[in-house]
């Protein structure tokens, strides 16, 4: 099979996004589709995983005649209910650092109605700083910290490279850029309602210990996708791809092939 990976503007290699410039996700989208015409192919099948749940969901509700089939792996479809799910899933160790603001923004994470806001993102990054266990911190299961990092190569990423999110993070959190009369799509938006206009094939995948795809959005992505599978991986957190690599090969060459 073909296979073709992109990196998303704005972020390490690639250039970065100017302070005035304009970028949101449906530009990327944009991006996407003008990927897809410039490489000649008629339709192609797309995969995202985490964040990239949310644009392939965006994407295929846009841009359907350009899709054969949907994957989504591990995706955080709805942000607020993710971030909430991450809070529970690191409460005792936020608590065991005797920490009494950490203990404190974990409460609040799990109980806020954040209605949206952005604030749920600066948020869950604050958490996460707070975090000791590497372990706990990447939402792993199958596979050690080592062996995950094994799996990525940052040689000759610079600190600048690394910067370079955070212009791109604000970007993809401003709803009403100035001098747009529009709302924006960001990914604080709830995207299962999205999803469910979906009427190709779509494949979820998600890790058993995954606190990022909870339990309500699997099950609103069955109950209300009408052309759905799921399939469970035993051994994973967010990354099946790495803590169950043969059995991801197997289930992706499958849904693909069908």
């Amino acid at each position: 099979m073909r296979v073709i990976s992109f990196a998303q503007f704005g972020v390490l290699r690639s250039d970065a996004i100017a302070e005035d410039g304009d970028y949101s996700m449906e530009y990327q989208v944009e991006m996407l589709e003008e990927m897809r015409k410039s490489f000649g192919i008629e339709k192609w099948s797309i995969l995202g995983h985490s964040y990239g749940g949310m644009l392939a969901a965006l994407y295929a509700s846009l841009h359907p005649e350009s899709i054969h089939k949907v994957i989504l792996e591990c995706p955080s479809l709805y942000f607020e209910d993710s971030a909430r799910s991450v809070a529970e899933y690191l409460s005792e160790h936020i608590h065991s650092l005797n920490n009494r603001q950490a203990s404190e923004l974990c409460e609040k994470m799990k109980s806020k109605d954040y209605e949206g806001n952005q604030e749920v993102v600066y948020d869950l990054i604050s958490l996460l700083g707070y975090v000791t266990d590497m372990q706990l911190r990447n939402y792993l299961h199958g596979v050690s910290v080592e062996e995950y990092q094994q799996s990525m190569d940052t040689t000759g990423i610079t600190n600048e490279m690394w910067a370079k999110g955070d212009r791109h993070m604000m970007k993809l959190l401003d709803a009403k850029p100035e001098g747009s009369s529009q709302k924006r799509v960001v990914m604080t938006d709830n995207f299962l309602p999205v999803i469910q206009r979906i009427t190709l094939p779509v494949l979820l995948m998600r890790g058993k210990y995954d606190p990022a795809c909870t339990k309500y959005q699997a099950e609103y992505v069955m109950s209300h996708v009408q052309n759905a599978a799921q399939v469970v991986f035993e051994n994973s957190g967010h990354f099946p791809r790495i803590e169950e690599a043969e059995k991801y090969m197997e289930t992706v060459l499958r849904f693909c092939k069908q």
